[in-house]
């Protein structure tokens, strides 16, 4: 009887032993595509799947718009969607909170640090580009944001954040005064704004206070003369289709890229009608915006 029991005792642990080795491995903590970085401020970096670590990869950040989240801005754009297809890697970060609670970036004195809060934001995002570099090869950072995000954006242009490459500002602009940007190394721009953007108006404005903001012809022009472009030889490129719920081909494109320094190019989308935060396609949207980084930051 004794034999019996450590028989079946001997048979229970082999056939555990068995379905253990047979149990598929759902994780590799070496290949893992999804990493938390930015310590007490925590971001999420994507890498593609199977990345093996080594090959340079371009890193594209995507900025939230005051009171919003990287989360819903990533959907909007649909830029993690492009992390296999193209090769990328894409970094969520989220601003801090004012007193009332709201979530911003403290980038220029119109947007949005309402309430005088000292937090360097462009250390912060510097650190980002740093601890990503612990998990991959950066081979160019692309910053994409909305609104708040936007003026982020240029910030960090302003401040020729290490490695930056281009940017894509989506109804957000600049510092009012051009010299807070004196000295900043040329990046190539993208600027996207609806003409009927009430919050963030399309040909520049202020409030109370004195704090402004330039339009966003003005704002590309400023970037596009600092590149050398040749301000004369702009081209007006085919409208495209941008905007659900807005007439076909409602996007104008004005490009600059003759004369341009290193090659790089300027561009400006004129959304016709369009609102502060438009509806895209993010499928489409987000496959227009990484193919138009890696043809002006390559």
């Amino acid at each position: 009887m004794k034999r019996l029991r450590t028989f079946i005792a001997l048979a229970l642990l082999l056939a555990a032993s068995a379905a253990c080795k047979e149990e598929p491995q759902t994780t590799d903590p070496v290949n893992d595509p999804v990493h938390t970085i930015g310590g007490d401020r925590p971001a999420t970096l994507t890498l593609p799947d199977g990345y093996d670590g080594n090959t340079p990869i371009p890193l594209v950040m995507v900025l939230h718009g005051f009171t919003g989240n990287a989360g819903w801005t990533d959907n909007r754009f649909g830029i993690s969607k492009r992390v296999n297809a193209d090769d990328i890697a894409v970094v969520l970060p989220n601003g801090t909170r004012d007193p009332e609670d709201q979530s911003f970036w403290n980038a220029t004195e119109f947007c949005c640090n309402f309430h005088g809060s000292t937090v360097d934001d462009v250390a912060y995002l510097n650190s980002l580009v740093e601890d990503a570099a612990e998990h991959m090869e950066v081979d160019g950072v692309y910053l994409i944001g909305l609104s708040n995000g936007g003026f982020m954006s240029y910030r960090m242009a302003c401040e020729s954040m290490p490695g930056l490459r281009a940017i894509a500002a989506v109804a957000g602009t600049s510092f009012e005064d051009p010299t807070r940007c004196d000295g900043a190394r040329p990046i190539s721009i993208l600027h996207i704004h609806g003409t009927s953007d009430g919050t963030i108006r399309y040909g520049g404005g202020g409030r109370r206070g004195g704090a402004s903001y330039p339009g966003a012809e003005e704002t590309v022009h400023r970037w596009a003369s600092r590149a050398g472009c040749d301000m004369a030889a702009a081209e007006t490129m085919a409208s495209m289709d941008l905007i659900e719920g807005l007439p076909d081909e409602e996007t104008d494109v004005t490009r600059y890229h003759s004369g341009c320094d290193h090659g790089l190019l300027m561009e400006l989308w004129t959304i016709e009608n369009g609102p502060h935060v438009p509806t895209f396609d993010p499928d489409g949207f987000g496959a227009r915006v990484v193919a138009w980084f890696l043809a002006a930051g390559g």
